[in-house]
């Protein structure tokens, strides 16, 4: 008698269950779970989360994404729905680690926020949780800001709140420390760094469009709802004439190589349906030239679920479009700068959709005093003029999350 036999009379003998019993019970029971957790995520939303229709080309899985882990993920323990308008604020990876996360939640709920932007890496690249992944958890800091990132992201979950990574791309010293050969060089052959003493990746480099997908599936199966990425650029600051690339042959335009980064990096995550949004300087709503950093509206437009132009009034020069102090004058700089970016969009997308390209915006704005005092009004103001401009929402930026009494409720 076979092994397996033997085992299975004998435990008939004794009044023992059989394996195959035990077998059937366990998929019995997980089986159940499932469901459960299933129809506890479809449970009654808001009225405004009830008419959220969001217009990405990922609202529908293809056959490749129902078959994917993410989208399993998705249909078992469920995501916070994309709000029809999207109503964030900023909070570092120190602030969503501490005790002002409970504080900002409660101001959220109460101001009617409902998404939240976080880090999830380092002002040196470090990454403020510990990743499951182990193909990349070399590069978390030993003392973790997110240490209970699961948690966290249940507590934003339990109030319906969007929940968003930001990823932070080209500004990266602990990726270039680990990966040497990425990293931004001097005329000397040293580590080149920007003004604030932080080394850089070269754009062109793979290795850094999947890390940024790594990252990107790591957080999003941790229970975020959006990817975004930011410093999808070339670096500004410093002194860049001393840059060697160790990659870009500088002879390629810089918005074709950051295209290519944005191709790459939205179409692999696509696979997976994972929702990736970008971060944009506000000028390129403007222009139609890259400023030499390689950001230009069309070549991230198709890769995109949403794009967020930093708008913030106090980062245009004096006498821009008639204005003494853009500062002063919140509403008409968001305003006109969205306007704009519909017009520069119009050259290479002559058929574009307005309505659903004004929703794919979802600029930043501020709430921090630099030109003028932004109080409340100033605030408010700004988020009047995405909503004049049909954008898909907001993010407001403070760097010290401290954020200024207001209500964001649609009425305003």
């Amino acid at each position: 008698m076979e092994p397996a036999a033997q085992n299975l009379a004998s435990d008939t003998k004794t009044g023992k269950k059989p394996f195959w019993f035990l077998f059937v019970l366990c998929v019995l029971v997980v089986t159940a779970v499932a469901v459960w957790l299933q129809r506890s995520s479809a449970r009654p939303l808001p009225a405004t989360a009830q008419t959220e229709t969001p217009a990405t080309e990922l609202a529908v899985p293809t056959s490749t994404q129902k078959d994917s882990f993410y989208f399993l993920a998705d249909k078992y323990l469920g995501r916070v729905p994309l709000p029809d308008e999207v109503r964030g604020i900023y909070l570092t990876a120190y602030t969503a680690g501490s005790s002002r996360f409970d504080e900002l939640l409660a101001y959220a709920v109460k101001s009617h926020l409902n998404a939240f932007v976080i880090d999830v890496k380092l002002d040196n690249g470090s990454l403020a949780f510990a990743p499951n992944d182990p193909n990349i958890s070399k590069y978390a800091t030993e003392d973790l800001p997110l240490a209970d990132l699961d948690g966290l992201l249940a507590k934003l979950k339990g109030k319906n709140i969007y929940r968003i990574a930001r990823i932070f791309v080209m500004r990266d010293g602990a990726f270039g420390k680990l990966n040497p050969e990425v990293s931004l060089k001097d005329t000397k052959g040293m580590v080149w760094r920007d003004k604030t003493g932080t080394p850089w990746l070269d754009p062109a480099a793979p290795q850094v469009a999947d890390y940024a997908v790594e990252l990107a599936r790591e957080v999003y199966a941790r229970g975020f709802d959006e990817v975004q990425f930011d410093y999808v650029r070339y670096p500004t600051d410093g002194n860049v004439s001393q840059i060697v690339y160790p990659y870009y042959d500088e002879k390629t335009p810089k918005a074709l190589v950051m295209k290519k980064f944005f191709d790459t990096v939205s179409g692999e995550l696509r696979k997976d349906g994972i929702p990736v949004s970008y971060d944009f300087y506000g000028m390129t709503c403007w222009r139609t030239d890259d400023f030499g950093i390689g950001q230009r509206l069309a070549g991230v437009h198709d890769a995109a679920v949403a794009i967020s132009p930093m708008v913030y009034p106090s980062h245009y020069p004096d006498g821009f479009e008639g204005f003494a102090n853009p500062s002063e004058h919140p509403y008409d700089i968001v305003k006109l700068s969205l306007d704009k970016g519909m017009d520069i969009l119009k050259i290479d997308f002559p058929q574009l959709d307005a309505t659903a390209a004004r929703r794919k915006m979802r600029p930043w704005i501020q709430d921090f005093d630099l030109g003028a005092e932004y109080d409340a009004p100033k605030i408010q103001a700004q988020i009047r003029a995405a909503r004049d401009a049909g954008a898909g929402g907001w993010l407001i930026w403070n760097a010290r999350n401290v954020y200024t009494p207001t209500d964001y409720a649609a009425e305003h």
